[in-house]
């Protein structure tokens, strides 16, 4: 979960953490950072995310973002 974390810290986002829920439904983080999101996370991984792993579901906590991560860079 400390990579997910470093994610959040590379945009500029310090208060979000494990603990935080409904990142897009409760407009916790909006598209521009879910965005700067998959620019660090295809900087980390060295490989550019698949369009069809970009759907808000992904992104509204860290299980979900470490999910995708996880079936996205098995390819």
């Amino acid at each position: 979960m400390q990579e997910i974390k470093n994610l959040f810290l590379n945009i500029g986002r310090a208060d979000i953490d494990e603990n935080s829920k409904n990142l897009l439904s409760e407009d916790l983080i909006d598209s521009m950072e879910i965005m700067a999101l998959v620019s660090e996370i295809e900087k980390h991984y060295k490989k550019p995310l698949k369009a069809d792993f970009i759907r808000a579901e992904n992104f509204e906590d860290f299980q979900s973002i470490e999910k995708m991560i996880k079936e996205a860079m098995k390819d």
